[in-house]
């Protein structure tokens, strides 16, 4: 039996200690080209396509990017169209948001015998204290919206070439290694390319259910804007288990500032029901075991993707160990650990039989 020696694992420590320094400090230069490597592969087969219609490499990765803007583009159209509805009823809101305030005021002086005079000193109190801290997170905030822009920018540069010199960077990993060995290298770069294009279409087709839900319960109940609603609500959830509680404040704060009686249960029910659906339904089906980690890896892809890279760690984090657990697979000595990350659940039966009339509807 192989023992671990203190020198080695004393190496395997430093080793340890040096990605993670280098994923810290780096992650500026870092997470842009993340989000870019998970865009091409999902947009390679887009990119094949093309190339296979007579386009250039070099056209057909602007096409690609082009989509990217495109879909962008309509994105932020639809939220600025449906924004400027709730621009229009803000008074309303305002005088509905004062009454429930008053509400609120005179359950307080009935239950505590504090006054509204003394309420509002207090809340005045408070809000003079919390000036600074606001002031600091505007600017933080804008800092960040500054920071995130030129990330933007970098994504779409390193997604162009990436998509354009991908062959290259496909021959030039398949020649660090012994011609022997480039058949199981070439297959390992085959299943992490599709690793994280089924990620990413999963992770779509889910915000796409949940935000379809979410417009027609809100638009069922009465709430307004409801189509803006479900997209705001819907866009956090991109962040694995956090994103979906973050979304569901922004409809049950209208919901509460609406102030009709009736309204904020109904809208907690279409939540929970779009959300039971979705992870019980429609992830399976759609992301399927693209990534086949094992569910405490995934909780620990996504805390240690947040304490070194911040959101975008808990986006990119959980690709990421699914590729390092192919990568461990593929090599003898570090298969124990490819064994530690996956998940050797199989796939309910029912789920099995939906993708079996998929497959042969295709």
């Amino acid at each position: 039996m192989r023992s671990i020696t203190l020198p080695r694992a004393n190496g395997l420590l430093l080793l340890a200690v040096l990605i993670l320094a280098t994923l810290y400090f780096g992650r500026l230069f870092l997470m842009p080209l993340a989000f870019a490597g998970l865009l091409a592969m999902l947009l390679r087969p887009v990119s094949n396509w093309l190339e296979r219609r007579g386009l250039g490499r070099a056209l057909a990765a602007l096409l690609c990017l082009l989509v990217v803007l495109a879909v962008l583009s309509a994105l932020g159209w639809m939220i600025a169209e449906q924004g400027s509805n709730i621009s229009d009823d803000w008074p309303q809101l305002k005088k509905q948001f004062f009454a429930e305030l008053g509400k609120v005021q005179q359950q307080v002086q009935e239950r505590f015998g504090v006054g509204p005079k003394k309420q509002m000193s207090f809340l005045q109190e408070q809000m003079a204290n919390a000036t600074a801290a606001v002031k600091r997170f505007v600017a933080a905030t804008l800092k960040g919206l500054l920071g995130a822009l030129g990330g933007f920018l970098l994504v779409l540069l390193y997604l162009f070439f990436l998509l354009w010199q991908r062959h290259r960077l496909r021959q030039f990993a398949l020649k660090l290694v012994e011609p022997e060995n480039r058949g199981e290298v070439a297959h390992i770069l085959e299943q992490v390319s599709k690793v994280g294009g089924q990620y990413l279409i999963g992770r779509f087709v889910s915000m796409f259910f949940i935000a379809t839900v979410y417009a027609i319960g809100f638009t069922i109940i009465g709430l307004k804007n409801a189509l803006l609603l479900s997209v705001i609500a819907v866009l956090p959830t991109i962040v694995p288990y956090v994103g979906a509680y973050i979304g569901a404040a922004f409809p049950l704060a209208m919901a509460l500032a609406a102030g009709e009686p009736g309204t904020v249960l109904p809208t907690v029910g279409v939540i929970i029901l779009a959300q039971f659906i979705d992870n019980n339904i429609i992830e399976p089906i759609a992301m399927g075991s693209a990534l086949h980690l094992n569910p405490f890896f995934t909780i620990i892809a996504v805390v240690a993707g947040e304490l070194i890279w911040g959101v975008p760690g808990m986006i990119l984090f959980e690709p990421l160990f699914a590729i390092i657990r192919i990568a461990c697979s593929h090599v003898p000595a570090l298969q124990p650990y490819a064994e530690l990350l996956g998940d050797e659940d199989e796939e309910p039966g029912w789920l099995k039989k939906v993708k079996g009339l998929f497959k042969r509807k295709a």
